[in-house]
């Protein structure tokens, strides 16, 4: 699980910005939320221009070198570099926890993403580090010794990906086996209508055929239903090709035409949480856009029940600020290149019974 985050120089955190996991408290409920001592469902509030989508890109950046999963460089990366920058470096550091194991990967990249540096810690020791500039190399890797990184035929491809890629054995406790896997099951996407989205696979595919080839329609429809979005699914022969439609009284049309634009949210949600059994992290941006406010709760609810992934979600809607869904702990409030915890935003003891909403309103959270 990822344990903390940082990142500075990257779009608008021109200062360190740091996203702590491991900043819990001893709450008696919703303790589901929590997993290994680390936040394990998180909601992000923040105004409009403060960095929720800018911090997604930054946390997926590592997927953008360790993986060669898809990703959106021209629409999340442009202007990669804060505007008022001092030095064109950008520094990542992801720290994760694994079992019983700590790892720690920095890096630096310039203004244009291109790596500068790596660094692997395990457990506070350094196996790895490489120097893009000096080509200084440091391996203390102790299953890929003979790997030759000279052999790389694109010296900008990450070298601790090529070492990963071309070691013939990792045993199945490897700490770095479970990092890359990890990583390579990141997952990106926002509640909107088009299937923009990084990581986990390599290309996009069509949703209707993936719900179709894997039998899944009976379970959309009442996955909706569930949602309180009542349609009558079928499959239908259009221009040639297989696709979802709508059964009405007097005609069948095509779901993607006549769905409303919260229902394709729903639409999207239910592809990705059946498109892979493996994902290990989810951001999701704005992920109740286009919600009635019960819809928001309900689908809140649905995701906050998916355990086995850290979730990250991002909403103006004050309505979901309450301890009946989650806990102090677990909302957090970015504002001018800080993120803060509900709990830390306070000298106030918060109780289960106070109104986070009203306290939030009341700007409790801004002294």
């Amino acid at each position: 699980m990822l344990k903390r985050f940082s990142v500075k120089n990257f779009k608008n955190f021109k200062e360190k910005i740091v996203l702590d996991f491991s900043k819990i408290r001893d709450y008696g409920f919703n303790q589901y939320l929590i997993k290994n001592n680390l936040v394990n469902k998180m909601l992000i509030y923040g105004p409009n221009n403060s960095g929720k989508s800018n911090l997604g890109a930054a946390i997926m950046d590592i997927t953008t070198h360790l993986t060669d999963n898809h990703g959106m460089d021209n629409l999340l990366y442009a202007y990669y570099l804060n505007g008022d920058f001092i030095d064109e470096i950008v520094e990542f550091k992801y720290e994760f926890v694994f079992n019983d194991k700590e790892i720690c990967y920095t890096y630096q990249k310039d203004s244009q993403a291109k790596l500068i540096s790596e660094e692997l810690y395990e457990d506070d020791k350094l196996i790895f580090k490489y120097n893009y500039k000096t080509n200084k190399f440091d391996n203390y890797i102790e299953e890929a010794q003979t790997i030759d990184i000279s052999k790389r035929t694109n010296k900008e491809v990450s070298v601790l990906k090529f070492i990963y890629n071309n070691t013939l054995y990792w045993p199945v406790d490897s700490g770095i086996k479970i990092f890359m896997e990890f990583v390579n099951n990141m997952l990106w996407f926002r509640s909107l209508k088009t299937n923009e989205f990084m990581g986990v696979m390599s290309n996009n595919e069509n949703i209707n055929d993936f719900i179709i080839n894997n039998r899944l329609l009976k379970s959309f429809e009442q996955f909706l239903k569930d949602c309180g979005q009542n349609y009558n699914l079928c499959e239908i022969n259009d221009m040639g090709k297989k696709t979802i439609g709508v059964k009405y009284k007097n005609y069948t049309a095509r779901f993607d035409i006549v769905a409303s634009t919260g229902t394709k949210s729903l639409w999207l949600l239910f592809y990705w949480m059946n498109r892979t059994k493996n994902i290990s992290f989810i951001y999701l941006d704005e992920f109740d856009a286009f919600y009635h406010y019960e819809l928001s709760v309900y689908v809140l609810k649905y995701l906050n029940n998916k355990t086995e992934f850290q979730t990250v979600i991002t909403s103006h809607n004050t309505f979901l600020m309450t301890n009946d869904l989650m806990r102090p702990d677990c909302y957090l409030i970015l504002k001018n290149g800080k993120i803060k915890s509900l709990a830390d935003s306070t000298s106030k003891t918060i109780r289960q019974a106070h109104n986070l909403e009203k306290m939030m309103l009341g700007g409790e959270f801004e002294k």
